[in-house]
C-alpha cells in the first residue's frame, strides 16, 4: 500500500465519535431493486447492440430463497466474541417500477410495485419473502432504506415518452439501465433515485421518499434507522421530509454529490457526524469490500481498512453490494462471493478476537452500545 492511500484510510477515520468497542458492520446496497431480469434478457439486450453499463448489469438480479439459504449459513456460521452471528445490513430499494401500468398510460404516468410482487412476477421461490422475514427474525439479515426504487423516474419516463427506441426496447424487457447517448454521465443509466435536473421535480421525490418509508414499515415492520440514497446523489432540500418519516441517519460521501438544478453536479464536503436543524445526522462508511469488481485482488485491502477503523477507535462500517452474493444468473457469481466474504469474516475474528458483529440499525439505536 502506498503512503498516499494508508493516509487516505487513515484520515478518513479521524472526525467524529469514538468507541472502546470494535463494531463490525456490514452495509450490503441494492436489494429489492430489479437489475437484469434473466440470462435471457441479457443476450437478447446484446443480440439488439444495446449497450450494458458494466459487468455487474450482467449478473446483478433480485435474490432469490437459495441465495439467501447460502449467505444465511454463511453469516450463522462465524461468530464473534459474545457469541452472536455475523451480521448483514441489506439496504433495500422496496419497490420497482410496474412496466405494465406504465405502458398502458402511453408513459405518461409512473406506477410502482412493492418488491414482494416483483419477486412473485420474476418467478421466485414463493418462499423468498418469507425467508427473508426469517433472516430479520434471526438478528443477522437487518434491512435500511435505500429508497423507494433505484431509478431515475422523472428523467426515465421523459425520454420513453420520447420514444427512444433502445430504451424502448429495454423497457419491453423490464430492463431500464440503459446507456442512453448525450445525457449526463451522472445518470447515464437511469440509477440515481435523487438526481434531477429542474427544482420542479423535487416534490415528485419528496413524495417518493414518503412513499417509500411507509412501505418499508408495512413490509418490515419499522421504521428504518439509516437511509442511503442510491449512487449517494441527494440534495439538502429533501432533508426534512426524510427527518419527518422518522428516519435518523442519512449517509454521506465525505464529498457529496449534490444535483444543483440546472443539469449540473456539484461536490460539497460534508461533515460526518454533524446533525442538521431537521434531526438528521450524518454517517459515512470507512471501509469496501466488492469481489465482483475486476480490480479486486483478496481481503488485503479491507483488512487494512478495518483495522484503520479500529485503530481510531471507529466501527468499522462496509460498504459491499447485493451483486457479489447472487446467483441466480451466474452461480459461480455467488460462490466466488461468498467464498471471500467467509475468508474475510473468518480473518477479522482471529486478527481481532474481540470484534462485536452489529447491524446499522443496532447500532445507531444503542441498544447495544457502550462507550
Amino acid at each position: 500500500m502506498d503512503l498516499k492511500t494508508k493516509l487516505k484510510i487513515n484520515l478518513k477515520n479521524i472526525p467524529g465519535k469514538r468507541f472502546k468497542r470494535k463494531y463490525l458492520i456490514i452495509e450490503c446496497d441494492d436489494w429489492g431493486g430489479i437489475r437484469m431480469p434473466s440470462k435471457e434478457v441479457y443476450n437478447k439486450l446484446l443480440k439488439a447492440n444495446i449497450s450494458i453499463p458494466d459487468d455487474w448489469s450482467r449478473v446483478d438480479t433480485l435474490a432469490d430463497k437459495e441465495d439467501l439459504d447460502h449467505l444465511f449459513e454463511l453469516l450463522l456460521g462465524v461468530k464473534d466474541k459474545n457469541g452472536r452471528s455475523s451480521v448483514m445490513t441489506p439496504v433495500t430499494n422496496v419497490a420497482n417500477p410496474d412496466f405494465t401500468k406504465i405502458k398502458e398510460s402511453g408513459f405518461t404516468r409512473y406506477y410502482y410495485e412493492p418488491f414482494p410482487e416483483t419477486l412473485k412476477r420474476y418467478g421466485r421461490h414463493p418462499e423468498t419473502f418469507n425467508t427473508w422475514k426469517k433472516g430479520i427474525e434471526m438478528g443477522i439479515f437487518m434491512p435500511e432504506s435505500h429508497g423507494r426504487e433505484h431509478l431515475t423516474v422523472q428523467l426515465w419516463l421523459e425520454k420513453l415518452k420520447e420514444g427512444c427506441k433502445n430504451l424502448r426496447f429495454a423497457f419491453d424487457l423490464g430492463f431500464a439501465a440503459v446507456t442512453v447517448e448525450g445525457l449526463p454521465w451522472v445518470y447515464q443509466e437511469f440509477r440515481p433515485e435523487f438526481y434531477f435536473n429542474d427544482f420542479s421535480q423535487v416534490d415528485f421525490l419528496k413524495n417518493s421518499i414518503s412513499d417509500g418509508i411507509k412501505l418499508f414499515e408495512e413490509l418490515f415492520g419499522y421504521i428504518p434507522h439509516a437511509f442511503v440514497p442510491s449512487n449517494s446523489i441527494f440534495h439538502p432540500s429533501l432533508e426534512k421530509t426524510l427527518a419527518l418519516t422518522g428516519v435518523k441517519y442519512l449517509y454521506k460521501n465525505h464529498f457529496s454529490y449534490i444535483p444543483d438544478g440546472h443539469g449540473n453536479i456539484n461536490r460539497k464536503f460534508c461533515k460526518i457526524g454533524r446533525q442538521t436543524s431537521d434531526g438528521l445526522t450524518y454517517y459515512t462508511r470507512n471501509c469496501a469490500f466488492e469481489p465482483r469488481n475486476p480490480e479486486y485482488q483478496g481481503i488485503d485491502f479491507t483488512l487494512k481498512q478495518i483495522e484503520a477503523s479500529f485503530r481510531w477507535n471507529k466501527p468499522a462500517i462496509i460498504s459491499t453490494h447485493r451483486v457479489n452474493y447472487i446467483g441466480v444468473i451466474d452461480k459461480g457469481n455467488r460462490e466466488k462471493g461468498l467464498k471471500e466474504l467467509k475468508l474475510l469474516l473468518d480473518s477479522v475474528v482471529r486478527k481481532w478476537p474481540d470484534v462485536e458483529f452489529i447491524s446499522t440499525g443496532e447500532f445507531f439505536s444503542g441498544n447495544q452500545i457502550q462507550n
